[in-house]
């Protein structure tokens, strides 16, 4: 989140119109224009599902900070203001992430982190395939997280592909709606706070903690398949201690009698020959004639 050049700008103004034309420079060759009125719509929507009123304005940071003023028309169409301009010099702390806890418990961990920021009603972590993998905070206002989640990872995606964001605050009537990428994915918070400061480091801890982690394979937080995941590997483990079962009895015609064998009789031959004795008895040779 570091400074960096903007094409020999050191700032940018621009405004851009309900009809799609475009007054000043965005440094960015009419892309950010662009996708100004597309971030909009997704950011005015996600208002709507929180219920927080309509859209201000909007805050983005990455290489570069950009600020936008919204005013909109009485047919929903809005009209952009916006300023691009290199972001502040900012130290980003290193963290040393210690322990092994599993995924699922590290993630509860950091969206409880983020809840402890003064002035955030509510946070979560929903995934690229619009998963709420954590929550926590006011229940009623995270309902409809997992939308909300995916139109902040649209929103993230489409201002990232010009290098100013990382980090997203949406401006509502009633309060902030934050976005931030992590990874693929992306942290999600209702604040009232206007200080960004405390929220940002914080967001960098949970960045550092979860860094490691796929988050993409962690479960979704009171999903009861895991649960059932957990009761099937330990009903395999007692059965990798029982004893072999008993083989079946033998059943049908070609078994039976089957077991152990009584010793066979001699046979007597046809013809001259010996006779074989029974037990004590002395051989002899008989003749038939």
């Amino acid at each position: 989140m570091s400074a960096g050049p903007m094409d020999g700008h050191d700032r940018c103004e621009f405004v851009v119109r309900p009809d799609g034309t475009v007054v000043g420079d965005d440094g960015a060759a009419g892309a950010l224009a662009a996708a100004l009125p597309y971030t909009g719509r997704l950011a005015r929507r996600a208002g709507e599902l929180v219920e927080v009123g309509d859209l201000r304005a909007l805050e983005a940071l990455g290489t570069r900070r950009l600020t936008v003023g919204v005013t909109w028309t009485p047919a929903g169409e809005g009209t952009y203001r916006a300023v691009l301009a290199p972001a502040e010099a900012r130290t980003v702390p290193t963290f040393m992430v210690v322990g092994g806890a599993d995924a699922t418990a590290t993630v509860v961990h950091c969206v409880d982190r983020v809840l402890a920021v003064e002035g955030v009603r509510w946070a979560g972590v929903v995934t690229a395939g619009s998963r709420v993998l954590a929550t926590a905070g006011h229940e009623a206002s995270r309902r409809n997280l997992d939308e909300v989640g995916n139109r902040m990872l649209a929103i993230l995606r489409s201002l990232e592909d010009q290098h100013v964001a990382g980090f997203v605050r949406l401006r509502f009537e009633e309060a902030f709606v934050v976005g931030a990428s992590l990874g693929r994915h992306a942290l999600v918070a209702c604040t009232d706070a206007t200080d960004e400061h405390a929220l940002l480091a914080t967001i960098d801890e949970v960045r550092a903690i979860l860094a490691d982690h796929d988050l993409s394979a962690v479960p979704t937080q009171d999903d009861p398949s895991a649960a059932c995941a957990a009761t099937v590997d330990e009903a395999a483990d007692d059965l990798l201690v029982e004893a072999a079962p008993t083989p079946p009895p033998l059943v049908g015609a070609r078994f039976a009698g089957a077991g152990a064998r009584e010793p066979r009789r001699a046979k007597r031959r046809f013809g001259r020959g010996i006779v074989s004795p029974s037990p004590g008895e002395t051989p002899r040779t008989s003749t038939r004639g």
